[in-house]
């Protein structure tokens, strides 16, 4: 003797419909978390690796979040802070990153531990669905 159940699910009224319609948005909120704390992860290793001289560089170092993209994050140096011996803003990030690099080995550090954390992020988002 065989047993049968029968499911249906009523795709107008159900809690399915609503669960996969936020799914997006639940997983875009997701890897933007897991970007964010990336970009606090690039910012320490810049600070650690960047060559010090009066600190101000250091200093600088920031993340900043929007632009054109509201889904930006941004890790950026120099600007906003005056340089102790020269009395001017911090403004040789520029060169000190092509001569000394410090935010491109913060990012490549940082890459792969990011990806994993989106991906870690957004199956997490799906499953609490």
């Amino acid at each position: 003797m065989s047993q049968t159940i029968d499911l249906t699910v009523d795709w107008e009224r159900g809690t399915i419909k609503q669960a996969l319609a936020r799914l997006p948005e639940k997983m875009d909120e997701a890897a933007m978390e897991a970007l964010d704390e990336g970009a606090d992860f690039i910012k320490m290793v810049a600070k650690n690796i960047v060559r010090v001289d009066t600190g101000t560089l250091r200093k600088s170092i920031r993340k900043e979040r929007g632009g054109t993209d509201w889904r930006t994050v941004k890790v950026r140096a120099g600007g906003y802070f005056v340089n102790p011996k020269t009395g001017l803003i911090c403004n040789y990030a520029h060169w000190v990153e092509m001569n000394y690099p410090f935010l491109r080995p913060a990012y490549d550090t940082a890459r792969n531990y990011i990806l994993d954390l989106i991906r870690k992020k957004v199956v997490e988002a799906i499953q609490n669905e």
